[in-house]
């Protein structure tokens, strides 16, 4: 069974994507914001992380760097999901990151998570 990690402070919106892919069939692990995404990408290592960007204490650019500098965590594939669109063209074409941009259908999410984790 494929883990995902959903890092976002947004509670409810982050407990609905958790619930939509749990009944998918993924195991879902869910953090309130960067600094807590860390410790549990390290802790677990999932197979992918979902992250938003704006967050308290640790954004999810600033997570993504510190996952992509630990050699546990440095290749697991990043969703990020953020209403800012003023995202710099070198995160939108890193290799291992893609880009959602809010607000966005369930269904894109979904399919774009199913995309990744069959590679």
């Amino acid at each position: 069974m494929q883990t995902i990690l959903i890092v976002d402070d947004e509670d409810a919106f982050r407990r609905g994507i958790a619930g939509a892919l749990a009944d998918e069939g993924y195991t879902v692990l869910e953090a309130q914001d960067g600094l807590e995404g860390v410790e549990m990408a390290t802790t677990h290592v999932p197979d992918l992380v979902i992250t938003d960007v704006q967050m308290d204490n640790m954004n999810g650019f600033m997570m993504v760097d510190e996952l992509r500098q630990n050699e546990v965590t440095s290749l697991i594939p990043v969703i990020i999901m953020t209403g800012v669109v003023s995202i710099s063209g070198a995160w939108k074409t890193s290799a291992s990151v893609e880009y959602l941009e809010k607000p966005f259908d369930l269904n894109d999410l979904l399919q774009l998570v199913q995309k990744i984790l069959k590679k």
